[in-house]
């Protein structure tokens, strides 16, 4: 039997996207570029992040939460706000009933979500509450800052749950996520290494 010769693999180089999509592939990531350029010394969140007060105010049989924040956030990332990069904060509450011979017993746990971003169509910064899908629209990155770091009257209880006598206490405590953005966007910011911030829990006695 004759062998026959093999013939050799030729290996077919791809060639590079050329055309309209490639053009706007390149346009979208230097206009990104552009826009994250004054995020290229930026630390992420920075600073002392902390729940500065918080308390419980009972009215029509609901208890209603009232907190302020103060955030992480320094002039990187305003600037990165500015650009379209979100914001998102989340705010813990638990309810436990005080036992003295016991562990704690959980009477409730509440996470309330929100999220920052500049709407660059209308120009405004839009803070949307993620549970209810409320928003609001503020006019400048200091209004909106100012407006997430503070919650007012935020139905969180019915007063029934903690009717038996005794002592509670309730905790609060707030998560900041800076930058929950695209893959595409995150490799473009890849200096920017601080994400994700926990404070510590504030708790107090709440007496029914």
């Amino acid at each position: 039997m004759t062998s026959r010769p093999t013939q050799p693999h030729r290996s077919h180089a791809v060639p590079p996207p050329t055309g309209t999509g490639a053009a706007c592939v390149r346009s979208a990531f230097l206009i990104a570029a552009l826009l994250l350029a004054p995020l290229a010394n930026a630390d992420g969140l920075a600073g002392s992040f902390a729940v500065q007060s918080a308390r419980l105010v009972l009215s029509g049989g609901v208890y209603h939460l009232d907190a302020r924040f103060k955030l992480p956030v320094g002039a990187a990332v305003e600037h990165g706000l500015a650009a379209g990069v979100p914001l998102a904060l989340e705010v813990d509450l638990e309810i436990k009933r005080v036992r003295r011979f016991l562990p704690d017993a959980t009477v409730a746990e509440l996470a309330q979500r929100y999220q920052l971003q500049y709407n660059a169509v209308s120009a405004r910064y839009m803070l949307r509450n993620l549970n209810s899908g409320q928003q609001v629209s503020l006019p400048t990155v200091a209004a909106a800052l100012q407006e997430l770091s503070t919650v007012q009257q935020l139905p969180v209880l019915d007063q029934s749950l903690i009717a038996a006598p005794g002592t509670y206490e309730a905790s609060v405590r707030a998560e900041l996520d800076y930058g929950t953005v695209p893959t595409t966007l995150r490799l473009l910011m890849f200096w920017v290494d601080d994400w994700h911030r926990e404070s510590d829990w504030y708790t107090w006695t709440l007496k029914p």
